[in-house]
C-alpha cells in the first residue's frame, strides 16, 4: 500500500511537470512566432478563455452565477472582448473584462505589441481627466512577461507581436497583492485555453 502511494505521487508530479512543460513550450512558440498579417490570424472567443467555475474559485465569488456578455465590437474585427459580471454588495458592477487583440497598426509597426507593453513600464498610461499617467509595474502573466496598473486595475501581456491580452478587473475589495495574485491565476487559465485554440 505504501509503495502504491509513492507511485501515485510520482505519477501525479510527472503529469503536472509535463503539463507545465507543454504550456511553457507552447507559450515560447507563440512569443517567438513569425509576425503575421492580422487578417490571417484567428482570434479565439474571449468568453471561452476561462470557465465561470474557475473564475468563481479564483476570486472567491459568492454570487450564485457569473454572467458572460460578449462585448466584441463588430466594427473591430481585430479584437474580441467579453465581460464576466456578477452581483456583489461591496462592488457595484463587479466583474472582469478580457480582450484579445491582433496588431491594429501592422502595416506601420510589426513590433507594436512588444513596444506597447514595454512603454507602459517607462511611460505609464494617461487616461482622460488624469493629470499624471498611471504607473505600471512588471507582472507574471501565467508564465508570460506582462505589466499592470493597480490604479487602473488593468493587466496587459503579449504573445510575441501577433496577439495582445488585456485583463481589466472591477473588484474593489481586493488589495494590490490580492488583485495581482488573482490576475496571475486568471492569466494562467487564459494562456492554457489560448494555446489550445491558436496554432501559428
Amino acid at each position: 500500500m505504501r509503495n502504491f502511494f509513492w507511485i501515485f505521487i510520482i505519477v501525479l508530479n510527472f503529469g503536472c511537470k509535463n503539463e507545465n512543460t507543454d504550456l511553457h513550450t507552447a507559450l515560447q512558440d507563440l512569443k517567438t512566432a513569425k509576425v503575421k498579417d492580422p487578417k490571417k490570424l484567428t482570434i479565439p472567443e474571449a468568453c471561452q478563455m476561462i470557465s465561470d467555475a474557475k473564475l468563481k474559485e479564483i476570486l472567491k465569488i459568492k454570487a450564485p452565477s457569473v454572467n458572460l456578455i460578449n462585448a466584441t465590437d463588430p466594427q473591430s474585427p481585430g479584437a474580441k472582448s467579453c465581460f464576466f459580471k456578477w452581483e456583489d454588495a461591496n462592488t457595484p458592477n463587479a466583474g472582469i473584462l478580457i480582450q484579445l487583440q491582433t496588431n491594429p497598426v501592422f502595416d506601420q509597426y510589426e513590433d507594436y505589441f512588444s513596444k506597447f507593453v514595454v512603454s507602459k513600464l517607462s511611460e505609464g498610461e494617461t487616461t482622460l481627466g488624469d493629470e499624471k499617467p498611471s504607473v505600471y509595474k512588471k507582472f507574471n502573466a501565467g508564465g508570460v512577461d506582462g505589466v499592470y496598473s493597480f490604479q487602473q486595475a488593468r493587466f496587459y501581456w503579449n504573445y510575441g507581436n501577433n496577439y495582445l491580452v488585456m485583463l481589466a478587473m472591477n473588484v474593489t475589495t481586493l488589495s494590490e497583492n490580492q488583485m495581482v495574485s488573482a490576475a496571475e491565476e486568471i492569466a494562467l487559465e487564459i494562456n492554457k485555453t489560448f494555446v489550445s485554440q491558436v496554432n501559428l
